[in-house]
């Protein structure tokens, strides 16, 4: 494997050489970490949720809340369990979006008179008021994409296999473990 000129695919094959790389011909200057497929996933990832903050900013949303109103608006009612399991999310994340979006009357909880322990969580006439407004946001990042519909629902496939994939592994216990940070820490050797 060659290196490029600061030695880091050599590096980076040294160190994870086990690592999932594509060696695409139309990227001969590319590093080794421009190739590997999670930081692809996570470097389109960062991309995407900097442009949706710049495109949300108008409505003061975050992509989360974002997230939250398209599953409310098409799933309600639904308990904040469910809405956690819709968004990928843990409860205590849910919590606090919904504290903060209810607040702003963005959604409505309602306690069930029978049984206090039920919560359904709705949309409210505001956050109708600014659906069709959000529209745009979606449209921008449609755009900004430049995918077709095919290749976007291959993407959106492929996206949904890795997750699962990665959801369901185990990994194997580590062969040997060189640096333990209880012996050891990296900050607490100091030279004069």
């Amino acid at each position: 494997m060659a290196a490029d000129q600061h030695g880091l695919e050599t590096t980076l094959f040294i160190l994870y050489p086990n690592i999932l790389f594509t060696y695409d011909l139309d990227m001969p200057e590319s590093t080794t970490l421009e190739r590997s497929v999670c930081f692809a996933v996570y470097s389109a990832m960062h991309a995407t949720l900097g442009l949706y903050r710049e495109l949300l900013a108008p409505w003061g949303l975050t992509y989360q809340q974002a997230m939250v109103l398209a599953a409310v608006w098409e799933l309600e009612p639904l308990s904040p369990g469910e809405l956690a399991d819709a968004l990928r999310l843990d409860s205590s994340s849910v919590t606090g979006l919904l504290n903060r979006m209810e607040q702003r009357e963005l959604v409505a909880r309602t306690i069930d008179a029978t049984d206090r322990r039920k919560v359904s969580i709705r949309s409210t006439a505001l956050s109708h008021e600014i659906r069709s407004e959000l529209s745009w946001v979606e449209d921008c990042i449609a755009s900004a994409i430049g995918l077709d519909r095919d290749t976007s629902s291959d993407l959106v496939a492929g996206m949904h296999r890795l997750r699962t994939n990665i959801l369901s592994y185990t990994p194997p216990a580590p062969a040997t473990v060189s640096h333990n940070k209880e012996k050891q820490s990296w900050n607490s050797t100091t030279s004069a």
